[in-house]
């Protein structure tokens, strides 16, 4: 059978995507490589600068092979390796294990919308060693006592099936006991929402633009009332929360990324955040949890809006690929 030739949109965009987001990658890991002290911690950075490189080499030969124009993404100039370190070493293995995690879900997707078999291949490729790199990051985290498990619940001893429509949860008032999957998002949105914190709190220290730093404050603000309502979830059916990272963050206030770079990554982190809550609006079965999701997806929608129009005004917004304006043409 005759494969494809042309790319696909689908396949065009999540490209695209990855170029970018692996160069985020390799200048985000490169620094933390630069100021890392412990040597198990600097063989996962390693590892994972390896592998965004290797993502970056093989799109770009791609893109070239189909005369199409190079993203420009990020470079030297939007990291500066000699600043003081930012976060403390414990963070980096958890920020990895979040890239692994939402690589996984990224590569896995653009090999299921991929029709071309170097394109397919490139994202089998890039989800195998998403696997690798997430093995090493769980090893390494469960070997220094730094893995933070879900919580724990009864197992199922028998099969049973739901009598009541009180099962579905009101919006207010006492609820069910939560379901295993319920305990899943809560528990992933938690881990998420505290990266994220994380990250805006080291950002508002360092950024050089005072409206820039005003919005990583305001993102930072965001994650903690989000964090308070899903723990204050979890609670009610006596629950253990997941620990933050906030104390990973040093007092440093010397920036080592550019004010851009930083704002693409807190849109980034944000955009997977209102995917993650998009998920768990999906599969919960109570409807007070159902109504909160869609309440923090909306919040997080509006800051989103309010960063993309920072990033707008700064000239710091790549324009992804794009449809042609047919209504343009025929002008």
């Amino acid at each position: 059978m005759e494969q494809p030739k042309l790319l696909t949109a689908a396949e065009i965009s999540n490209l695209w995507n990855t170029y970018i987001n692996d160069e985020l990658a390799l200048y985000v890991l490169s620094y933390f490589n630069h100021k890392v002290k412990d040597t198990e911690i600097k063989t996962v950075l390693e590892t994972g600068i390896e592998i965004a490189k290797n993502h970056i080499d093989k799109i770009k030969n791609i893109f070239e092979k189909e005369n199409m124009a190079i993203p420009q993404g990020f470079g030297e100039e939007d990291v500066v390796m000699d600043a003081p370190a930012l976060f403390a070493d414990t963070f980096y293995l958890d920020y990895i294990k979040q890239v692994c995690r939402t690589g996984l879900t990224a590569h896995g997707l653009g090999l299921t919308l991929a029709v071309r078999d170097d394109v397919r291949k490139l994202y089998e490729e890039n989800v195998h060693e998403a696997i690798q790199l997430d093995n090493l990051v769980t090893n390494t985290l469960l070997k220094k006592g730094l893995y933070i498990r879900a919580p724990h619940i009864e197992k199922l001893k028998e099969v049973d099936f739901v009598d009541d429509k009180k099962f579905l949860g009101t919006l207010f008032g006492k609820q069910r006991p939560l379901l295993a999957l319920e305990v899943t998002h809560l528990y992933g949105n938690m881990q998420a929402n505290s990266l994220r914190k994380a990250l805006t709190i080291a950002f508002s220290q360092v950024a050089k633009s005072k409206e820039i730093r005003q919005y990583m404050v305001r993102g930072r603000d965001i994650a903690s009332k989000h964090l308070d309502l899903l723990q204050n979830i979890l609670d009610e059916s006596h629950l253990k929360a997941p620990l933050t990272w906030n104390d990973t963050v040093t007092d440093s206030t010397v920036a080592p990324f550019s004010d851009k770079l930083m704002m693409f990554h807190i849109g980034a982190v944000t955009a997977i955040a209102i995917a993650d809550y998009g998920a768990a609006i999906s599969t919960s079965l109570r409807m007070d949890e159902t109504v909160s999701y869609s309440r923090l997806a909306s919040e997080l929608l509006l800051y989103a809006k309010d960063g993309a129009d920072l990033m707008i005004e700064n000239g710091w917004m790549e324009r992804p690929p794009q449809a042609s304006d047919r209504d343009k043409l025929s002008e």
